[in-house]
């Protein structure tokens, strides 16, 4: 048995009869998260060069900014996850990364994200809100900017979704219930993007309503991939493929550029599709869509009224 598991008698405020007790699990992932958060970006603003310093263009986030970013958090979150699962005594793949199905899972989440949003695009031209540009991209360009944002995206689907939705869902999830942990992750996730400049108080909430919808994948699914490829997908269609903004930043290299007419509450203005109250019925869609594509794994495949089990897989 796990350190972390062994039981205590009689119980104490940090142990239970399932070992230590769930918040101070999610506490200790918390503060190995930080402590591994330092070390990388002290590492990192090092080897800084004039490569990531030249990714800022005219004011425009580039790839190899995001993609420095997004490893800043990808490398801590793994470390704190082979952390917590050596103490577990579990495969770090426990936490969300395990089961079948999953480049089905991932390709389905990924469709889902990049027809939600342009549809939410163009309803907004149909109503004369906005409009396309193109952005003047030759094809070998186009093609390079396709694969950096990709890559640069994959690497935030990654990062984020085993940062909220990994061991921290499952383990406040089986201390908690499943709705209390789904709440707390949401809310965590908007906070931490609540931080950037340019989003809105309803991009607060449709990110809050897009953490649920990523909860709510790992529920029917029973892992993380189709929210990785939601969440990767989303971001490169913003970035990339449609040139929206994203949370106040504007991104390079970007195929086409949509440009917004109508009021900030509709269009999301500097926000992105994400301010957009039009954001609300669309996250809902893609739900309908988890469900549609995603049969339901099976009897071990957690309820939304039960805890989530930390080795819960398909």
């Amino acid at each position: 048995m796990s350190w972390l598991n062994r039981p205590a008698a009689p119980p104490t405020i940090w142990r239970g009869a399932g070992g230590v007790r769930s918040g101070w699990r999610a506490l200790l992932f918390g503060g190995a998260l930080l402590a591994f958060l330092f070390g990388v970006a002290l590492e990192l603003a090092r080897l800084a060069g004039p490569w990531l310093r030249a990714s800022l263009a005219a004011g425009q986030v580039g790839p190899g900014f995001v993609v420095a970013n997004e490893l800043m958090l990808l490398v801590p979150v793994v470390g704190a996850t082979l952390l917590m699962a050596r103490l577990e005594g579990v495969s770090p793949l426990a936490f969300g990364l395990a089961g079948g199905r999953r480049a089905r899972h991932l390709a389905w989440g990924g469709l889902s994200a990049l027809v939600a949003l342009g549809a939410l695009l163009l309803g907004l031209v149909a109503l004369g809100e906005g409009r396309f540009t193109y952005g003047g991209l030759a094809p070998p360009s186009a093609l390079g900017y396709a694969l950096m944002w990709g890559l640069a995206c994959a690497l935030t689907g990654l990062a984020e979704e085993l940062c909220f939705r990994g061991y921290l869902l499952g383990v406040l999830g089986r201390g908690l219930g499943a709705w209390p942990a789904a709440l707390i992750t949401a809310l965590l996730f908007a906070l931490a993007h609540g931080l950037n400049r340019g989003e809105s108080r309803i991009g607060f909430a449709m990110l809050l309503a897009a953490g649920l919808l990523l909860v709510v994948s790992r529920w029917r699914t029973g892992a993380l991939w189709w929210a990785i490829g939601f969440h990767a997908a989303w971001d490169w269609g913003e970035n990339f493929l449609f040139g929206t903004p994203d949370s106040g930043q504007l991104c390079a290299g970007a195929l086409w550029h949509f440009s917004a007419f109508g009021p900030v509450w509709l269009t999301g203005g500097l926000t992105g599709p994400e301010g957009s109250v039009l954001a609300l019925p669309v996250l809902g869609a893609a739900a309908a869509m988890v469900f549609w594509v995603c049969p339901a794994q099976g009897r071990r495949k957690p309820r939304v009224n039960q805890m989530i089990d930390l080795d819960q897989s398909p």
